[in-house]
């Protein structure tokens, strides 16, 4: 039986040079969880998202069952694919990269250095590993048990080097999913990087009393 949701959209977009040149590339990118944004690696995309972006969200919502979403203001804005917030949708699994528990728990530790403790020009990989292991040597063994609970590859007898490994996971699929630029030792938190705050806004802020409630 045909789908009559699919005759509502309007596909002509589709047609343009424009798409020809642009939309299989931003389609793979965005069914793999990276987020775009003027910024990005690929700001091209970006220009696309904003371009044809009242007829890509009617596109994901009734083809996909997925909500293309539209954060921040100016030129902190970005998109990705909100497909986390339904139960299913037409996008296989295999494109659906899961933050780790051990990755989040990272990124929220980065978040409050970097933001709430006032580090906005930390842009040094190396720097970043030492500042985490500095600041919270008090809690090394809380932070290791907290990080060995969310995952099971983790062990609960690691020392910094395991912390400093998961860090380099964590920050390799933050720059995949589009969070954040990395060179060599260079690092730049991007836009989309704020969508940690969106979701984990209250567990950042307590983020120390946490780890603390494992030493």
């Amino acid at each position: 039986m045909e789908n009559n949701d699919s005759k509502s959209i309007n596909y002509d977009f589709l047609l343009s040079d424009y798409s020809q040149q642009v939309f299989s590339k931003l389609d793979y990118a965005l069914k793999d969880g990276v987020h775009l944004q003027r910024n990005g690696s690929d700001p091209e995309l970006y220009t696309y998202l904003e371009r044809y972006e009242h007829e890509l969200k009617p596109y994901y919502q009734k083809l996909f069952g997925v909500r293309l979403e539209k954060k921040g203001e100016g030129d902190e804005q970005y998109f990705f694919l909100d497909y986390h917030s339904v139960e299913r949708s037409g996008i296989p699994e295999i494109h659906k990269h899961n933050l780790k528990n051990e990755h989040i728990i990272i990124g929220l530790i980065i978040y409050k250095i970097i933001f709430f403790d006032g580090n906005i020009e930390l842009n040094s990989i190396k720097k970043l590993k030492q500042k985490i292991t500095l600041d919270y040597e008090e809690y090394e063994q809380g932070l290791v048990k907290l990080i060995a609970k969310s995952s099971d590859s983790a062990r609960v007898n690691e020392d910094d080097i395991q912390i400093d490994k998961e860090v380099e996971g964590a920050l390799r699929q933050f720059e995949k999913l589009g969070w954040l630029y990395r060179k060599q030792d260079h690092f730049e938190l991007l836009a989309s990087f704020q969508r940690l705050l969106y979701v984990y806004e209250d567990v950042i802020k307590n983020i120390d009393e946490i780890i603390a409630r494992y030493q």
